[in-house]
């Protein structure tokens, strides 16, 4: 069985107690204080990112801001172009269409000008085909017959109805 001396016994629990001591002293202190300061620096990393992921978010709910604002601002800017645009657009076509009246109405007149300045001389050859006539009538004494001839080879000359003109 099991034989106990008491003085063996005595020594061991002094070693034992020693030896408990110096590693409580010099070992787990040492120790503990490594491992307390591990996971203080631990914790104070966790509390960095903690804080940059804060910051993070904050700075993307500012940049989803701004990028919101500038959105709205460059649609307002694209609208007020548009709307720019078709209002230029739209004194343009007035404008073309104001010009083109007026080129319409000066080209009437024109013609219309042009027109009376044809019937005038026309009235003139007529009055000198008169006055042709006449002188052939007067030169010599002519039929009713050759009357009639002269002043239908005149008109067929003329030809007034073409020209579109009554007077």
């Amino acid at each position: 069985m099991l034989n106990t001396e008491w003085g063996l016994m005595v020594w061991t629990l002094i070693t034992f107690s020693i030896a408990v001591y110096v590693l409580v002293r010099f070992a787990f202190r040492p120790i503990q204080r490594l491992l307390d300061a591990r996971r203080q620096t631990v914790q104070e990393s966790i509390d960095v990112a903690e804080e940059t992921r804060a910051e993070a978010h904050r700075l993307l709910d500012e940049y989803k801001a701004t990028l919101a604002k500038v959105r709205s601002e460059a649609e307002e800017i694209l609208e007020r172009s548009r709307t720019t645009g078709e209002h230029a657009k739209a004194e343009i076509m007035a404008e073309a269409k104001a010009q083109s009246a007026r080129v319409l109405a000066e080209a009437h007149e024109q013609i219309e000008r042009d027109t009376r300045a044809a019937v005038r001389e026309l009235k003139g050859q007529i009055a000198e085909l008169t006055a042709l006539a006449t002188e052939k009538v007067a030169a010599g004494s002519l039929t009713a017959a050759d009357q009639q001839r002269l002043i239908d080879e005149a008109l067929a000359e003329l030809n007034v109805d073409q020209l579109g003109m009554e007077n």
